[in-house]
């Protein structure tokens, strides 16, 4: 037994086997010293009567007094069957999460998770929400910090308006179980969990076949006065003419036209599975007449890169025919409901709005239903018209009696 100091570690030499000697004032801790004449701080301690023996650095780049430290709490994980290395890179995580922030947290997130795992365009979007909402309020907060009474604040801030703040609050959720995952937080600590969304209302809406005219007459109008460019008009015409997605159309590319079968096939989408894209002869003409610019169909303002907000082009044109009220998207809902209103069958509206499971095309069946309640009233009708008109009178033809032969 001995003090163990950095001047008494300095003295020992290295002998033809491990040589062990045990501090005498803190129970467990010890230097090793091997035959090659390393010198090894050790911690050991029993547990459920087995011997546990766990290394604490080597001297001298840790010295006596900071051993001694470790050793008491590896000496208590020990016995309390945890286990002292792993607890060790616990506590420096703890530390290291003490002075990490939700801004770099959030930009070591987007390097590590995001920009190289999801869609670009789903990246895009979650840059957008720790831009515009999560740094702004949250930035600055500590990642081990951030309390759930944090979080409640900051998502009744944006109840105005209620689905963005579901979206804000499931990304940051997602934040914070990137720090959980990289052990800035402990497990299932999330101050995100169980936090009331706000209730959405239904935002489907489809247009009539009048207001689908008002829609195509105002892209047309706001394209003539300049207030949106070419390819932005064509874009829009093909969100009308086809159904497809805003992401679709601007992802789509010259070299995925194929004009002999009237397609677009992107190689992606939304489902991550390759997407055609039908083409009618409304939407050809549209791709007749937008300027050719490689290698995007609707190019970006950028050589080389594509149209980026499509959706703000059309609210800048949707004013002109008084369609405030109208999204981007229920352009989509309102192809798949003159599809429907035609007899097209769900199966078919599925496949040509590239839906990956029928459940998603179930919210057209209402649709579907009103078109065979309608076939089923004109063929009542019929059948009450063909009972109730009369039968028409036979023509009786009077046959002469033949005479019988006296």
């Amino acid at each position: 037994m001995a003090k163990l100091t950095d001047d008494f570690v300095e003295e020992q030499v290295a002998g033809k086997k491990d040589q062990f000697f045990f501090d005498d004032a803190t129970e467990g801790f010890a230097l090793r010293v091997t035959p090659r004449g390393t010198k090894l701080f050790i911690a050991q301690a029993r547990y459920n009567g087995a011997q546990r023996r766990v290394s604490l650095g080597a001297y001298p780049d840790v010295k006596a007094a900071p051993a001694r430290k470790l050793a008491r709490t590896a000496v208590e994980d020990i016995r309390h069957g945890r286990d002292p290395d792993l607890e060790n890179v616990a506590r420096a995580r703890a530390v290291e999460a003490g002075g990490t922030t939700i801004e770099s947290l959030a930009e070591r997130w987007m390097t590590e998770i995001v920009t190289p795992k999801r869609k670009p365009r789903t990246a895009e979007d979650y840059q957008r929400i720790i831009d515009q909402k999560i740094t702004p309020k949250l930035g600055h907060l500590l990642v081990g910090r951030i309390a759930r009474e944090d979080v409640i604040r900051w998502h009744g801030d944006m109840s105005k308006t209620p689905r963005r703040a579901n979206y804000c609050l499931a990304t940051l959720q997602a934040l914070l179980h990137f720090a959980e995952d990289v052990g800035l937080r402990p497990p299932h600590s999330n101050p995100c969990r169980r936090i009331e969304m706000y209730r959405e209302r239904a935002r489907e809406r489809f247009l009539s076949e009048p207001e689908i005219g008002k829609a195509a007459a105002a892209i047309a109008k706001a394209e003539a006065e300049g207030v949106i460019g070419p390819h932005a008009a064509a874009g829009l015409r093909l969100a009308l003419f086809t159904g497809a997605r805003s992401g679709e159309i601007t992802a789509a590319k010259w070299s995925h036209f194929d004009r002999t079968r009237k397609v677009i096939r992107l190689p992606d989408s939304k489902t991550n599975e390759p997407r055609t894209i039908h083409l009618s002869d409304a939407a050809l003409e549209v791709l007749a007449g937008v300027p050719h610019v490689e290698p995007f169909i609707v190019a970006g303002a950028k050589k080389g890169e594509p149209f980026k907000n499509l959706g703000r082009s059309w609210i800048v044109a949707r004013a002109y025919g008084g369609l405030e009220n109208v999204r981007l998207h229920d352009l989509r809902h309102s192809y798949a409901s003159l599809a429907a209103s035609r007899g097209v069958s769900l199966q078919m509206i599925g496949k040509l709005l590239g839906h990956k499971v029928a459940a998603t095309t179930q919210r057209y069946a209402h649709l579907a239903r009103d078109v065979v309640a309608d076939i089923n009233d004109q063929l009542g009708a019929a059948m009450t018209a063909a009972i109730e008109k009369p039968a028409p009178r036979a023509n009786v033809v009077k046959m002469k009696r033949r005479r019988a032969r006296g």
